[in-house]
């Protein structure tokens, strides 16, 4: 007991001591020493006392040397920090600043990596995935065999994924409000958008599904036509997606349709 009890004392004092230090530096007046207090606690990962330092110390140092070294790692202490709006937002900064920076490369990839984790859940608004696979897809034109290339690469398919599944459900949702014509145009729109989506199996069949729904509430002289119209979707369906899992539905609508079909044929014998 007598042990751990010295034990609690000793770390409550290195506690103590070590905020105290923290305090002293952040008062003081001269930027190297907050400086070099920034670049120590940046090392041992205290990335809050280092990026509050180095905030303090960037209108300081603004146009000289050290302007660099602390711009960068501020915006990385931020990104450390999981900020990752704010550290997009100097890391771009850095980048218009110090173009021929040694950091440079590096500071392009969180900049795009920061903007890939502010990129929200498929559900939502996908703007700023669009500025992040933007961002990410530049790198990798710019640096493509650098050694943060293999990752951005994922982190671009996984972007896409996200944007393509918003898409869809956009797509989707004029289906589920029965606003039937509307759902083909949006559908063959993300066919055309995403060509090697994973759902464009389901899209081309909610597309037959769709026309079905068009041609069977319209008027006796215009359901000719648009049976007509399922066929032709039907059969390109079947084309590109022979063993689709929604194969047996489109065919029940792809016979139901024939069957009409040659019951017009037949009135007009």
């Amino acid at each position: 007991m007598r042990n751990k009890s010295l034990i609690i004392k000793i770390t409550l004092i290195f506690i103590l001591c070590s905020c105290s230090e923290y305090r002293k530096v952040l008062k003081s007046t001269g930027y190297q020493e907050k400086l070099d207090a920034a670049l120590e606690y940046y090392e041992e990962e205290k990335f809050f006392k280092a990026s509050t330092l180095l905030k303090d110390i960037k209108p300081l140092v603004k146009g000289s040397e050290e302007s660099e070294i602390v711009d960068f790692y501020f915006a990385y202490s931020l990104y450390k920090l999981e900020q990752y709006e704010l550290s997009a937002k100097y890391f771009q900064a850095f980048i218009e600043l110090f173009s021929r920076s040694e950091r440079v490369i590096e500071a392009e990839y969180l900049y795009a990596f920061s903007l890939y984790k502010t990129s929200p859940n498929s559900n939502l608004d996908q703007s700023t995935t669009v500025q992040a696979i933007t961002a990410i897809q530049n790198f990798i034109n710019k640096y493509p065999y650098n050694d943060f290339s293999k990752d951005a690469n994922k982190i671009i398919d996984e972007l896409q994924v996200k944007l393509e599944t918003k898409n869809f459900e956009n797509a989707k949702q004029y289906y589920k409000t029965r606003n039937y014509k509307s759902a083909i145009i949006a559908f063959e729109n993300f066919n055309k958008d995403f060509p090697d989506s994973k759902f464009n199996d389901e899209g081309m069949y909610l597309k037959i599904l769709s026309q079905y729904n068009i041609a069977v509430n319209s008027f006796q002289n215009l359901q000719e036509e648009r049976f007509r119209e399922l066929i032709d979707l039907y059969l390109d369906f079947i084309d590109k997606y022979p063993n689709s899992s929604f194969r047996v539905e489109a065919e029940r609508m792809y016979v139901e349709s024939l069957n009409i079909l040659t019951n017009f044929t037949s009135q007009k014998i």
